[in-house]
């Protein structure tokens, strides 16, 4: 075979959506969680917590709950 053979297999398998998409989606879960195990070796509190951590959380959460019905 020649290359140009190769090149044009390589392009209608690799360039069909139905082999694209799950790999975006594996390749964007991926990412995610090395993105999420980095932080829970990177920082001492917990990762999952982190938003709720801030201080303008906590205000909030405070403001909720005094306020009240």
């Amino acid at each position: 075979m020649k290359f140009e053979d190769y090149y044009k297999e390589f392009c209608e398998v690799f360039g069909h959506p139905l082999w694209i998409m799950p790999m975006m989606m594996i390749g964007m879960a991926v990412m995610i969680e090395t993105l999420h195990l980095s932080e829970h070796y990177n920082t001492m509190g917990d990762a999952n917590a982190y938003c709720g951590q801030k201080e303008w959380v906590k205000e909030l959460e405070r403001f909720k709950e005094n306020n009240m019905y």
